[in-house]
């Protein structure tokens, strides 16, 4: 768990999420793994079926078994992934004198063994909350696998306050053993230097995520129509979605969308900063998140937001958002309707601006680290 020279601590992460689209939890990983990285203090081994080509000082790439061709979202293939989590990832790995083991995604491997420690960090219970907004084969996952986790971690980090209080009273987890570490945010999302120049396309609202239940796009859409049918200056404005459609009634390429409305597919980070900043309403109206990093990076990039009365939402948006009801399409539509008048819009840039540059990975690292700390 420590090396011999200078106390550094040896890591072991399942980085496998990195082979994949980077979302949630893969920006998560990815972030927190090269703040560790930056410390000096971690000799990390990530361990993937894939190459990662992370290029991190002090994160060693290792790949204990090769993943074998297969058709996404198959039976084999999650066979596959489930034996490589549980089992595989650790096959390879010598660990004679115990291990340091983070599970990234929430999840902790079976192979593990007493003199092995282990934390595990839990972004949200949604699936517990809301089981009505996952499939059948990811609730299953759930309660097969994360029991697991509740009787086997050392110790958990929760994203936010909303998750450690989640931990608590559904999952039974004693405070004691749960640390709250905010997520850090990417110096990429900024407001520009200087105001962007005069442009004749139209005026827009940005939301992330796709159509998904889960992110309250229906519900988003026709709050967004409503909000436009009211006329004047609303009706010049389109409602961009990034992501694709999860929902079985919209089509991937969002021909089935309503006017106005238009879904971009996957966006990356330097293109999706630029969206951010150029939107002049961030609308994130999810049912229930466990951070909620999107709201971050919206106002970083000095973009208003309107977000949710549920979950983790109003904890991170810290009075810098508008609130709304997100079963309440004209609780929406309201709250985006006060996030466009000039004088709103112009205070919800500055206080998020001042909201977002209170996360940082470093400090977050530096937390994460405390935590390991406790266990070796």
């Amino acid at each position: 768990m420590t090396s011999a020279s200078g106390g550094r601590l040896e890591l072991l992460v399942n980085a496998r999420h990195l082979t994949g689209a980077h979302t949630g939890i893969e920006v998560y990983m990815e972030a927190l793994l090269a703040a560790l990285a930056r410390t000096g203090r971690f000799d990390i081994t990530a361990l993937s079926w894939a190459p990662l080509g992370l290029g991190l000082p002090g994160v060693r790439e290792v790949i204990p078994a090769r993943r074998p061709a297969m058709a996404p979202g198959s039976v084999r293939a999650t066979l596959w992934k489930l034996w490589f989590d549980q089992w595989g990832c650790l096959g390879t790995v010598p660990r004679n004198d115990g291990i340091l083991f983070h599970g990234m995604d929430g999840f902790l491997p079976f192979a593990l063994r007493a003199r092995d420690r282990c934390v595990a960090t839990v972004h949200d219970l949604g699936w517990q909350v809301h089981p009505e907004l996952y499939n059948s084969r990811v609730r299953l996952m759930y309660r097969a696998l994360f029991p697991w986790v509740v009787r086997r971690a050392d110790r958990f980090i929760a994203v936010s306050r909303y998750t450690a209080d989640d931990l608590v009273h559904r999952a039974g987890v004693p405070a004691s053993r749960i640390d709250v570490v905010y997520h850090g945010l990417d110096p990429s999302f900024a407001a520009p230097a200087s105001p962007p120049a005069p442009s004749d396309q139209p005026p827009y609202v940005l939301a992330v995520g796709g159509v998904s239940p889960r992110k309250n796009t229906r519900r988003l859409i026709e709050a967004f129509s409503r909000w436009r049918a009211r006329g004047g200056h609303r009706s010049r404005h389109r409602l961009l979605i990034t992501g694709t459609s999860l929902d079985s009634d919209f089509l991937q390429q969002g021909s089935a969308l309503p006017e106005q409305v238009e879904l971009l597919g996957y966006v990356d980070k330097a293109e999706l900063a630029g969206l951010y900043a150029g939107a002049a309403v961030f609308l994130y109206p999810g049912i229930y998140e466990g951070f909620g990093l999107p709201i971050l990076e919206a106002m970083a990039c000095g973009t208003p937001v309107v977000t949710s009365t549920t979950g983790a939402t109003p904890e991170i948006a810290g009075g810098a958002a508008i609130l709304a009801d997100p079963f309440d399409v004209a609780s929406i539509a309201d709250a985006l309707e006060q996030a466009t008048i000039p004088g709103e819009a112009e205070r919800l840039r500055a206080l998020g601006r001042a909201r977002a540059a209170a996360f940082d990975w470093a400090t977050a690292a530096a937390a994460t680290e405390a935590v390991y700390r406790q266990l070796v």
